[in-house]
């Protein structure tokens, strides 16, 4: 009859309500730790350049001698054009100024690498991916300067040797003095060598990825458990 409710009907509402009810009791499931919005790292400030260092006693000039208004396109434009017209000599002590306070910068900055924690690296390292992947930053990641160095692979320990033994260059490289030209003839060496030419090498090779992986894993456990998922393999 019209508007009557059937058995049936009654029974499926039923069961709706109760899925409806268990979906609602179900715990919420947690979504992936999103990545940070912005860097929490504050470095040191880069040391101003020659051209900075002289615009800004430019400034004080103008400040000092004269009352007109000049808003920052119109400064740089006068600044630029008269700082173009400077010769070295008079360049000399804002540049000599300016290497002085770079080197006071890197090692300020040295210093505060080394003050990182490996959360504070982990975390700016995620930053980072995410602003490359959106296309906003081509900053690559932070290197950990505490963390154990990778060991060198069999083919840089040759050079190394050879680098280290003037006998050795002369036969290797002969007059050769272009770098890129000597990893030229590296390569071939290196190409020609036996097997047991080599061993040295590879032997040398091992020991440092047996040494490395041991004090790999002995700074990941005394770093709060952060592990890396690098591979230790030597490439």
């Amino acid at each position: 009859r019209p508007g009557s409710v059937s058995l049936s009907d009654d029974r499926d509402a039923t069961v709706r309500r109760k899925r409806k009810a268990d979906d609602t009791d179900a715990p919420p499931i947690d979504d992936p730790p999103a990545s940070p919005q912005r860097s929490h790292l504050r470095p040191p400030k880069l040391a101003p350049s020659t051209w900075q260092l002289w615009f800004a006693d430019w400034i004080q000039r103008q400040q000092a001698t004269s009352d007109r208004k000049l808003n920052v396109a119109q400064a740089a434009k006068e600044a630029g054009a008269e700082y173009a017209r400077l010769s070295p000599e008079e360049k000399e002590p804002y540049a000599r100024r300016s290497q002085q306070l770079k080197d006071i910068r890197e090692r300020e900055h040295a210093q505060w690498m080394q003050s990182l924690s490996p959360d504070d690296i982990k975390r700016e390292n995620s930053f980072r991916a995410a602003q490359r992947k959106a296309g906003k930053s081509r900053k690559g990641n932070i290197k950990d300067p505490n963390a154990p160095k990778k060991p060198l692979s069999a083919y840089f320990n040759f050079i190394q040797s050879i680098r280290a033994d003037p006998d050795r260059v002369r036969d290797v490289f002969g007059d050769e003095t272009e770098t890129t030209r000597q990893s030229v003839l590296a390569a071939q060496k290196w190409r020609s060598m036996s097997d047991e030419e080599k061993r040295p090498f590879l032997a040398q090779a091992e020991h440092d990825r047996l040494e490395y992986e041991a004090a790999k894993k002995l700074y990941d456990e005394a770093t709060t458990g952060h592990t890396s998922g690098v591979s230790f393999s030597v490439l």
